[in-house]
């Protein structure tokens, strides 16, 4: 009895094992590293919030099999910055930076701005808060 229950795990174990290659490894077409060599592009993004005390930067560019670009981000205690690069040798960080910041420093009557450049165009704004007397939300009954 014993040697029949050894044998049907034996058989379980071999019958769910993987069989062959599982795994595909993945080739660009010559059509596609010649898009990839011949890609190009640049951007960049920048949000200054001083109602919140947030800030947010980006900005990539491409030339090519190589990204080269940066980030950074502030919550009000630290700003942290990436700088970073991606290529033939894969994605690296070159630099890292983290400022400490006193804290938030929240403005209820500051301003926010963003600023985007991509594809050779620029979008510009700013928010500024209005203080508003009374009730900020109004429930409508529905019924």
């Amino acid at each position: 009895m014993k040697s029949i229950i050894i044998i049907s795990i034996f058989v379980t174990l071999a019958l769910a094992s993987p069989q062959g290659r599982t795994s595909k490894t993945y080739v660009p077409s010559e059509y596609e590293r010649h898009q990839n060599e011949a890609a190009r592009y640049q951007f960049s993004s920048n949000i200054d919030d001083h109602i919140s005390d947030l800030t947010h930067q980006r900005s990539e560019e491409r030339d090519g099999l190589s990204v080269k670009g940066m980030y950074s981000y502030s919550d009000g205690y630290y700003k942290r910055t990436v700088h970073y690069v991606a290529d033939d040798k894969g994605y690296r960080v070159l630099r890292m930076e983290a400022v400490p910041l006193d804290g938030p420093h929240v403005d209820l009557a500051g301003t926010a701005s963003v600023n985007s450049a991509a594809h050779g165009s620029h979008l510009a704004y700013r928010i500024q808060s209005i203080p508003v007397e009374g009730p900020v939300s109004k429930v409508v009954d529905t019924q």
